[in-house]
């Protein structure tokens, strides 16, 4: 039963989103409480190239997590991010911002304004 159980967990993991995976790694980086972090939803909503070819990001994750007085809080993070010789590169300004709640155009207009302030193309 044990190794079913390990199979089913490399396999479901195996499932996941690397870009997605990679933003959650970025996020937990800001808690105060990394080890809380639980994904909730994670999706790439862009995908592009720097002038400098290497390859962007901006992840939408919705998780919940603990904040520093243990209470559990539920967020919602645009990620931008680069990745570059194996490695991830955000910046703090601009790097992680909330969630637009109103979705539709204004989060596209969200996602100009992420893509203009990490000089995505």
């Amino acid at each position: 039963m044990r190794k079913i159980a390990l199979c089913l967990a490399l396999f479901l993991s195996a499932c996941g989103s690397s870009e997605v995976d990679d933003a959650s790694a970025i996020i937990k980086q800001t808690l105060k409480k990394p080890e809380s972090f639980t994904l909730k939803k994670g999706d790439v909503i862009w995908q592009g190239k720097l002038k400098s070819k290497q390859t962007a990001f901006i992840v939408k994750v919705k998780y919940t997590a603990m904040n520093g007085f243990n209470d559990v809080i539920n967020e919602c993070k645009y990620v931008s991010f680069y990745t570059e010789d194996g490695s991830n590169h955000w910046q703090e300004n601009g790097g992680l911002e909330n969630c637009i709640a109103a979705g539709g155009k204004e989060e596209e207009n969200a996602l100009v304004m992420l893509r203009k302030i990490n000089s995505f193309n």
